[in-house]
């Protein structure tokens, strides 16, 4: 007999494996029976549990099977074993008891039918580390630790501090540097931040409703619905592999686009074109090309946030309403063609609230590197009206760097060419000079200025200056940087040289 109760219990042992439990504070209304819970009821759910319960008659990666149970203030323990979002309704007290009530209603019946994957979310989470140490590893991160923390700031507020049936992964942000207007939850948590999209964001309303969409979409566990309907995943290695050589080259175009110097036509546009469409096989692959109703439903979950966090309501559709701008004023670029995976964008616009045009200038100064960014992207692609209004948000605001006044001054000149707007030029170059005389770019534009102005020996004068810095930073640099660094300065500087040579010859000829 004491046999017999042992090999019961180690029976029993096997078949409940695992079990996990979540404090609540939930209050909800009962809105239809369910078996243990009436309508008309009101009641508070305290706890929740996740049991992981195994099956002996099945392979190995399906034996677990998953079951949630939820448990009144008054004892009652209830199964969830479909869904049951017209079952609750609600109350919230805080942006926690909002995700835990989407959990329940909209993520633990699909869990129950598909189980967790726990070797597919595994692969998922690897796909994405994989991406984003590639987007580390090459230097298209923003270098902006002010920025990224003020976001951290902002997801303390939005994000659940638990998912509460079990989840791996936590809400970060990397900000990446790409002039596309986009931004990305990964299967790891990561929201990946375009700068092009944080440039057409004009406050904290707006910010705070991006980021709860793409949370929305992690939450409700999205992207693995996505690839669950997908007939086949291409194998892991091969994948990678096949998008190797891509991302090389859009290293290579952003080592161009952030060198200290300005390069109109620069590879910054084609490194656009490129990124976007390995960025669009990634998200492929990783189920983050989501539909119009899933889309939908997380821009309804993020105006929710915005109300339970006391903000502007109206913000996601503002926040939309320029995005949809920016693709108006870009149509004829083919780096926005098929770059934006959210469709209807004119009938979210209209079912998230009345967008506004306030802006707050608080907002725009805290992501003004983000601005400057994506304006030196716009000015070496040739955009230069679009790269006036940024580097002008910058200067109205009171933050502009030595690089945005160099910015405006190029513009101007490759748009206008009078006596006040070269004289204008002229000004903005010697502001850029007051706040960084190191500033290399200020040789050729001054240089360039004073031609258009007729100051032909002022302009030999900065010329002979221009090749003793180019000197003096050739020598400073082979001892500093590293030899993929150097070859490029050096052979950028060797060009540099070259070109001040012949034009103080030509100058002088002409002097």
């Amino acid at each position: 007999m004491k046999k017999f109760i042992i090999s019961i219990t180690l029976c029993l042992l096997c078949i409940i494996s695992y079990s996990q439990e979540f404090n609540l504070d939930l209050s909800a209304k009962i809105i239809r029976n369910n078996g243990v819970l009436k309508k008309g009821e009101q009641v508070t759910l305290v706890k929740f549990t996740h049991e992981s319960h195994t099956d002996p008659t099945k392979t190995y990666s399906d034996k677990l099977i998953e079951k949630f149970f939820i448990t009144t203030k008054d004892g009652r323990r209830v199964e969830i074993t479909s869904r049951i979002d017209d079952c609750f309704e609600f109350e919230y007290k805080n942006v926690q008891d909002f995700w835990d009530a989407q959990i329940i209603t909209n993520v633990l019946y699909m869990l129950k039918d598909k189980g967790f994957q726990y070797k597919l979310r595994r692969e998922m989470e690897e796909d994405a580390l994989e991406y984003i140490s590639r987007v580390e590893s090459y230097d298209l991160a923003l270098n902006d630790p002010y920025l990224e923390n003020y976001i951290y700031s902002i997801i303390a507020k939005i994000a659940p501090i638990q998912l509460i049936d079990g989840r791996p992964g936590s809400i970060n942000v990397l900000i990446q540097q790409n002039p596309i207007i986009n931004a990305c939850c990964y299967p790891n948590g990561t929201i990946v931040l375009n700068t092009g999209l944080l440039s057409v964001l004009h406050s904290e309303d707006e910010l705070v409703a991006v980021l709860a969409h793409e949370i929305a979409h992690f939450i409700l566990d999205h992207s693995i619905q996505n690839i669950n309907k997908a007939a086949q995943r291409q194998n892991r290695a091969e994948f990678w592999a096949a998008l190797a050589t891509g991302l090389t080259a859009v290293a290579e175009g952003v080592a161009v686009a952030n060198n200290s110097y300005y390069v109109p036509g620069a590879a910054t546009f084609n490194m656009a074109v490129l990124s976007t469409s390995i960025g669009m096989q990634v998200l492929e692959r990783l189920g983050m090309e989501y539909n119009h109703e899933q889309e939908k439903e997380a821009d309804k979950l993020a105006v929710k946030v915005l109300e339970i966090l006391g903000y502007d309501k109206n913000a996601l559709s503002t926040a939309l309403s320029r995005m949809e701008k920016e693709y108006i004023i870009e149509r004829n670029n083919v780096m926005y063609v098929n770059s934006y995976t959210h469709p209807a964008l004119v009938s979210r616009i209209n079912d998230s609230g009345k967008p506004s045009t306030e802006k707050s200038k608080d907002f725009e100064k805290i992501i003004s590197f983000a601005v400057t960014d994506v304006a030196t992207m716009k000015y070496q692609d040739r955009r230069f009206r679009q790269c006036l209004t940024l580097v002008n948000q910058n200067i109205e605001n009171g933050v502009a760097q030595s690089d945005d006044y160099i910015l405006k001054a190029n513009c101007i000149m490759a748009t206008k060419n009078t006596t006040d707007s070269n004289l204008e030029a002229l000004t903005l170059i010697t502001k850029a000079k007051s706040i960084n005389p190191e500033n290399i770019n200020i040789y050729k534009s001054e240089i360039i200025a004073l031609l258009r102005l007729n100051r032909v020996h002022d302009a030999i004068s900065h010329l002979e200056s221009y090749k003793t810095y180019i000197d003096n930073s050739r020598e400073d640099m082979k001892s500093i940087e590293s030899d993929d660094t150097w070859d490029f300065y050096n052979g950028y500087l060797a060009e540099e040289k070259e070109w001040v040579s012949r034009m103080l010859v030509k100058l002088k000829g002409m002097n």
